[in-house]
């Protein structure tokens, strides 16, 4: 049976395989539309299957109230949907079209307090603490599967970056008609002159990530894009030495108002 340390080591390699992937998708050529689309269009319905399954599964555990148990339900969940994410990418290369994002109210608190769970052994292993501050509610409108893969991006990154021993900071601050989110590390920071590159595709800065994980420079082009396309803006506080803080700011739902897909 894995140890523990095993299994986080697993994490942070196919973390990284993830994002390899999610950068060489983007750069390849499509032989056949048809066939990956079909394909793709498949592996999404057997994928939200699955994440239904799950979220039945979450809710006929949680009288138990066993920790651990929950932690690696919400994981399950998490993969899930970056996979979703992935499937929708395969059919939107095939198709040569924006993938269409279904917007739904989202609980922003509740989904960062899962993240913050799962990158938490992570986020050990280097003896980096992540604190977490969040005012509720904070009901966001949003995809609910990308807003996932941007907070994953934006965690992914933050771990990265930071060395050893270090804080992470997480915030959660509603405001009149929208939501602010924000995370904040103590690594290196950056230049102006980076920043002014930072969301680029595939842009490579000075810093480098402080375990010896991989970086694909892709992560944050995702987020930018993701975030612009749900109505957002997302931008980086930061000074050569001084770490960085993301944040992201998303419409607030209102009221009783109806899932759309855009």
């Amino acid at each position: 049976m894995s140890t523990k340390s095993e299994i986080v080591a697993s994490i942070e390699a196919a973390q990284v395989d993830l994002e390899q992937a999610l950068a060489q998708l983007a750069a390849l050529p499509v032989p056949d539309g048809s066939t990956v689309r079909t394909a793709a269009h498949t592996l999404g319905n057997y994928l939200n299957i699955n994440m239904a399954c799950l979220q039945m599964l979450e809710q006929a555990v949680e009288r138990y109230q066993d920790p651990e148990v929950q932690v690696w339900l919400q994981s399950l969940s998490r993969t899930s949907e970056l996979m979703i994410y992935v499937a929708r990418q395969l059919t939107n290369g095939a198709a040569a079209g924006e993938v269409p994002l279904h917007f739904e109210k989202v609980d922003l608190a509740r989904g960062t307090q899962r993240l913050v769970t799962f990158w938490e052994p992570v986020a050990g292993q280097k003896g980096i603490q992540i604190d977490l501050g969040l005012q509720e509610p904070a009901e966001v409108r949003a995809d609910r599967i990308a807003l996932a893969v941007v907070l994953d991006n934006l965690f992914s990154n933050a771990v990265k970056y930071s060395p050893p021993g270090k804080r992470i900071r997480v915030c959660v601050q509603p405001e009149p008609g929208h939501v602010v989110w924000a995370i904040a590390n103590e690594g290196a920071g950056l230049t102006a002159e980076e920043q002014a590159r930072l969301f680029q595709q595939g842009s490579r800065l000075s810093s480098r990530p402080t375990g010896g994980e991989t970086s694909t420079g892709y992560g944050l082009f995702i987020a930018k894009r993701l975030i612009d396309r749900m109505g957002g803006s997302i931008w980086c506080d930061t000074g050569h030495g001084l770490g960085c803080r993301f944040s992201f700011r998303l419409p607030e739902f209102a009221g009783d108002e109806p899932s759309r897909v855009g």
